[in-house]
């Protein structure tokens, strides 16, 4: 992690999770409103919570410096979390000399107690190793698609849609994109495939892999793109993610380009594969997402989460 723990809203929020006295493997925080999509704390913002409490288990557990960073995680949303106070459970799974596995679960706390504890509301598992480390086989890669990334300044201009500040998450950010020939934001090549730019108003830095697990997660994601008016009909919702962190990114960082495709949307689900670039085209992370949209009119059920 960055050696500023706090130097961002963020990573202030997130670096809030505090262990609790009566059980080490236990981590309390207050997820604020600001961090809230149209109708739950972004998942996004979950993971980077999770990551950040995960690591401060970790280091307890087994001492600082050994496993720095986040390699992989996966994280499944079982139930929606408005804002407020959670508790987070971490255990070690499995380490070696140069990884470890942390299985991690977010609950819920209620300012009434129920009869019996909540279930999970989001699982994860994490695996820690340190990126300055890492070494074995590279090869270049050559696909078929290599569009070169487009140039903000010249080639992008910014999404001012309504849609942008309609959430506390989304209006934390400038949003600027190429736009194509159909009108569409960021759909330069086509169909399903987007790009995005974004960094934070407030001047922040992206200097941390824990903003690169807050914005693999942002909305305005392709389906959402394709049709006037999405946001005031319909809603998206995370079913899981999973992001691979190829390297930390830079310190005076503040732009990133997300790079997004969807494959199939049918039936209220689809699929999205990001790529989180730097501004000079270095792959900073890789994503996998499983979505819902339920239509507001029916409500939340409708996800069948």
């Amino acid at each position: 992690m960055a050696s500023g723990l706090c130097s961002s809203p963020l990573l202030k929020a997130v670096s809030s999770v505090s262990q609790d006295d009566e059980n080490p493997c236990r981590f309390l925080a207050t997820v604020a409103r600001e961090w809230t999509t149209q109708h739950s704390v972004l998942g996004g913002f979950l993971q980077a919570l999770m990551l950040s409490a995960a690591k401060k288990f970790v280091v307890a557990e087994l001492g600082d410096g050994r496993f720095p960073d986040p390699i992989h995680a996966f994280v499944q949303f079982l139930s929606m979390v408005p804002p407020g106070p959670v508790a987070i459970t971490c255990k070690i799974l499995r380490r070696s000399s140069r990884k470890c596995v942390v299985s991690v679960e977010l609950v819920r706390i209620r300012a009434s107690p129920a009869p019996k504890p909540d279930p999970p509301a989001t699982v994860g598992v994490f695996t820690y190793g340190d990126l300055s480390r890492e070494r074995g086989l590279s090869q270049p890669s050559d696909p078929a698609l290599t569009p070169p990334v487009p140039l903000r300044d010249t080639d992008c201009v910014p999404i001012d849609d309504p849609v942008v500040d309609a959430t506390p998450v989304t209006r934390k950010l400038h949003w600027v994109a190429p736009r194509s020939a159909n009108g569409l934001w960021g759909h330069r090549l086509g169909g399903h495939h987007r790009e995005v730019w974004l960094a934070f108003r407030d001047g922040s830095m992206i200097d941390d892999v824990l903003h690169l697990a807050l914005l693999s997660d942002m909305p305005l994601q392709p389906a959402a793109t394709h049709q006037p008016g999405f946001y005031s009909r319909y809603a998206l919702s995370t079913l899981c993610l999973s992001i691979e962190f190829k390297q930390r990114p830079d310190p005076a960082t503040r732009w990133v380009m997300i790079r997004s495709n969807s494959h199939m949307v049918s039936n209220g689900r689809y699929d999205v594969h990001l790529q989180i670039l730097a501004e000079n085209g270095d792959l900073l992370a890789l994503s996998n997402h499983v979505l819902n949209i339920w239509d507001l009119r029916r409500g939340p059920a409708a996800a069948k989460i």
